[in-house]
Formats: structure tokens, sequence, C-alpha cells
């Protein structure tokens, strides 16, 4: 029997729910995205998603400020931004140096440069990079890792589906606690950044490139060309043993949405091997 767990990216929390009822609501979400194109549609009670979008909020008075502000981001996440600007081909010495450009200005040039809303980039921004961040920066990080390990243990999946910050989570859980999946699909995965989030993964690349966690079956990646976070394609560049890479459009707008990379026909395809 098919057993799947998934979890989340970016900009999930949710404070009116409890963690538990967080994770069931958008685990039904997620479920019937998934289910969409699925060939054997996978029943709700074999799909749980581990919600730990709770551990990496402060609390507090900072949890009242303007964190979520694109020129109030910390200075560890502000140059997070930037450092993703330049993997976007943007020059920050011809603008004010990588220091002293504003991340407004880094979000707006990227959303020029791909013809986005720059509105919608600015907000991706003020909500990915304090994320990103406060994962893989933070005592926060052990707690998130084992959440998903517990989850894990208690599932017994046969397969994980980990979105965007979700995918680091994994990647650094499955090499931390040795648990076994038989699949592992990443989506949107930030995994290969360089600077921002590859040097901070919590194993030791070999021959200068990631590796399979030794646990995992087979790895399938799928990223949207245009996925602003995926970056750089393609992840078998900066990663061995990843046994399907797809590189598939999952929408205009759409470029980084986790219901959009669960219910295109590429996710279809790739686990329709392993259902049933």
């Amino acid at each position: 029997m098919t057993r799947i767990l998934a979890i989340h990216g970016v900009n999930q929390y949710d404070p009116a729910r409890t963690p538990e009822a967080a994770a069931s609501r958008l685990g039904a979400v997620w479920h019937r995205a998934l289910n969409r194109e699925l060939p054997v549609p996978v029943d709700a009670a074999d799909m749980r998603l581990v919600y730990y979008a709770d551990l990496l909020r402060p609390t507090g008075p900072a949890a009242q400020s303007a964190a979520d502000d694109v020129d109030h981001l910390s200075p560890q996440a502000a140059d997070a931004a930037r450092r993703w600007g330049e993997l976007h081909g943007l020059d920050l010495d011809q603008a004010q140096g990588r220091v002293l450009t504003p991340v407004r200005w880094v979000a707006d040039a990227v959303a020029h440069r791909k013809g986005l809303d720059s509105k919608l980039v600015r907000r991706f921004v003020a909500s990915y990079f304090p994320e990103l961040v406060g994962y893989l920066h933070s005592p926060a990080r052990q707690a998130v890792q084992q959440r998903l390990a517990d989850a894990i243990a208690k599932e017994s999946p046969t397969i994980l589906i980990a979105h965007s910050l979700g995918s680091v989570v994994a990647y650094d859980t499955l090499w931390r606690h040795a648990h076994k999946v038989d699949v592992l699909l990443t989506i949107g995965s930030p995994l290969a950044m360089p600077d921002i989030v590859f040097p901070h993964l919590q194993h030791t690349p070999r021959s200068g490139k990631g590796v399979r966690p030794q646990t995992v079956g087979h790895w399938i990646n799928i990223a949207d060309p245009g996925d602003l976070v995926a970056i750089p394609q393609p992840l078998t560049n900066h990663f061995d043993d990843v046994d399907s890479n797809v590189s598939t459009g999952i929408g205009a707008f759409s470029f980084h949405k986790a219901a959009s990379y669960l219910k295109c026909s590429a996710t279809a395809k790739a686990l329709a091997p392993f259902l049933g």
C-alpha cells in the first residue's frame, strides 16, 4: 500500500489554527491537487502533511514588527535576497554594491527581468528569505527536522513529497536520521542555490556535489524552468544520484506554487510507477 508523507514550503504559517489543524487543512489541499492527475487516486487516509511553519515564527514583540516587509528584512535575509538577485543576473556592483542595494530594488529588478508583477515578487521575497534563513541559521532547524523525523518514523511512508524549503528540510533530515523512504520527490527545490543554501546543507558534498541520502530508493526532482528559487537548474549538475530530473512548466504566475506542481501531469507520470 502506498503511504505518502508531504512537507510544505514557505509562507504557510496559519496563526488561527493549532499546528495539527493547520497540517490537516493544508494536507487536504495537497491531497486534492495531487489526485487531480494521478492514474491511481490516493486515499486521504494514506497521505499526511508535516507542518512546521509555527517553529520558524518569532514570538513576543518581534512577531508584531515589520518582519514581513521587504524593506525590513534581517541582515541575513537581506543578504540572501541580494545574492539571489545576483543568481538571476543582477549586477549589484553597478547598482550600489551588494551591502547597500535595497532589497526592494532587487525584487523589482528580478520581476522586470521575468515579466512578473513587482508586488507579487516583493511579497515572495519578504516571506521566502526570512523563513529560509530562519531554518538554516537558527536553533529551530533541529526542531523542524525532528518533527519530520518523528512523522517518518510514525507513518513509514513509501513516498516523501517535499516542496521548496521543505526539500531542504527533507534532505537534511534523511541524512541526519537515516529513515528509509522508497521515493523522494522534490518540487521547486532550492537545494542547489550556491552561497545561500548548498553550503549550509547538513551533509558533506562528494567531489563538490551533493549526494542522494543513502536511505532513499529513488530521487525525483521536478522544477518549472521559470521557478524563481529552483536555481540553478538542472539539479543534476549539483547533486549525484538524482534518478529523474524533470523540467516542466506549471502555469503562468504559478512558478513556485505547491498545488501547481502537485496537479501537473509530470508529477502524476513520475509517481505512477510507485503507486498501488
